[in-house]
């Protein structure tokens, strides 16, 4: 497991949902955790986990990177709120959605009919039998 200490700098909250970025030194790391919100507070101090297998590696201009299962797609429809955004992707015939926060919604500039890449990491992908 990798744990670092952090301070919880803002919190914001929508439909179950708390978005939290947490600073450690002049960095900030997000977390989107579900009903877990209402316990924390700002400058609260904590500390950020996540398992090795949740860490993905590029080259320094992120324009490598390590997730093997990478596509391009077209978004399909967006929903927005103030903290979360669910994009909808086409995908081969199929629609595949992907909840960000609603701040990489907006950084991103993301729009229905532009193309976007998207990402899943192999060690989160299940199988069902059919």
């Amino acid at each position: 497991m990798n744990k670092i200490p952090c301070q919880v700098a803002s919190i914001a909250y929508d439909e179950g949902i708390a978005f939290v970025k947490l600073a450690f030194g002049s960095h900030y790391i997000a977390a989107m955790l579900l009903g877990e919100g209402e316990r924390l507070a700002s400058g609260q101090k904590l500390k950020a986990v996540f398992k090795e297998s949740e860490v993905m590696v590029c080259d320094k201009s992120y324009s490598k990177i390590s997730a093997r299962n990478r596509f391009v797609s077209k978004v399909l429809k967006t929903e927005v709120s103030s903290v979360i955004a669910r994009v909808i992707f086409e995908f081969e015939g199929l629609e595949i959605s992907a909840l960000i926060s609603a701040e990489a919604y907006n950084e991103l500039g993301i729009e229905v009919g532009k193309t976007f890449g998207w990402f899943v990491k192999s060690s989160e992908v299940m199988l069902e039998y059919v």
